[in-house]
C-alpha cells in the first residue's frame, strides 16, 4: 500500500464476535472495544496473516466480553436539544436551562451574555439567543456560558492546590478533549483541563487537578507519581471511578 492510501478494512467473525480489521502501517496488533455499542476493532500491520489475527481474537475473547458488559452497564450517550426545560449538572448542582429571545424585551440583557437566577426549586441558567435560534446557536450560547464558569472554577481549584503541592502552573487552558480529562506539559508548566469536567461532580475536578499538578513533580505515571497523588488526595480512586462511570463518549451521541 502506498503512503497516504486508505487502510484496508475487512470484517471477520470469531466465536460469534464480529471484528472490524484494519490493515495499515502499524507495528503491532491493537484490539479495542468501542463505546457506546461495543464495536470491536483490530488494527494490524500490513501483511499480518489471517491465522495470527484469529489467534489474537480467540486469546482475547474473555477480555472482549468483559469490556462489552461494562459498556452495556453505562448510561447511553446524551443527546441535547438545547431547549428550555432541559437540565444540566454543573459541579454537582442541577441547573435548569432557559433560552430567551433577545428581540422580545431582552434589550437590557444584551450586554449580559447569560445570568443565573433562582427558580422555584432549582437554579435556572437564562441564556439570551436570537429569535428563532437554531439548535447550534443555542448550543453555542450554553457552551460560552460553561466556558466562563469553567475559567473561574478551574482557576480557583488550581490555585487551591498549588501551595499544597508546592508547584506553580504557568498557563492554564480549557478545551473540549475527546479522550483525556486533562493534560500537562511539565517543562512548560502548562496544564489543560477538559471543559466536560464542569459537568461532573466536584470530586472529579479535584482529582484531575491533583493528577495534572502531580505531573509537575513527576512527569510519568511511575509509582513515584502515584505516591504524590496518594499523599495529597487519598480518596483519588473513588473520584477516578466516578469518571469511569461517566466517560467522555457520553457527552453527546
Amino acid at each position: 500500500m502506498s503512503r497516504g492510501r486508505t487502510p484496508l478494512e475487512s470484517v471477520v467473525e470469531v466465536a460469534g464476535v464480529r471484528v472490524i480489521v484494519t490493515r495499515k502501517r502499524v507495528k503491532n496488533l491493537n484490539l479495542r472495544v468501542h463505546p457506546p455499542d461495543g464495536v470491536v476493532r483490530l488494527s494490524a500491520p500490513l501483511g499480518t496473516p489471517p491465522a495470527a489475527i484469529d489467534r489474537l481474537i480467540r486469546e482475547r475473547l474473555d477480555w472482549i466480553h468483559r469490556h462489552r458488559r461494562r459498556i452495556r452497564q453505562l448510561p447511553r450517550p446524551v443527546y441535547r436539544e438545547y431547549v428550555s426545560g432541559e437540565v444540566i449538572s454543573v459541579l454537582g448542582q442541577q441547573l435548569n436551562l432557559r433560552f430567551v429571545p433577545r428581540d422580545h424585551g431582552q434589550a437590557a440583557m444584551r450586554d449580559k451574555p447569560s445570568s443565573v437566577a433562582a427558580a422555584v426549586d432549582r437554579l435556572t441558567v437564562t441564556l439570551p439567543v436570537p429569535l428563532g435560534a437554531t439548535r447550534e446557536l443555542r448550543k453555542r450560547a450554553l457552551e460560552n456560558w460553561l466556558r466562563r464558569q469553567a475559567r473561574r472554577e478551574f482557576a480557583a481549584e488550581v490555585a487551591r492546590w498549588e501551595p499544597r503541592m508546592g508547584v506553580k502552573v504557568e498557563q492554564l487552558g480549557i478545551k473540549r478533549m475527546k479522550t483525556r480529562w486533562g493534560t500537562c506539559n511539565p517543562s512548560a508548566r502548562r496544564v489543560w483541563l477538559n471543559l466536560a469536567l464542569l459537568e461532573r461532580p466536584p470530586a472529579c475536578l479535584e482529582y484531575v487537578v491533583v493528577h495534572e499538578l502531580a505531573h509537575l513533580s513527576v512527569a510519568d505515571h511511575s509509582p513515584a507519581f502515584w505516591a504524590v497523588v496518594e499523599r495529597h488526595l487519598p480518596g483519588w480512586r473513588r473520584a477516578k471511578a466516578q469518571l469511569a462511570r461517566a466517560p467522555l463518549w457520553l457527552e453527546e451521541s
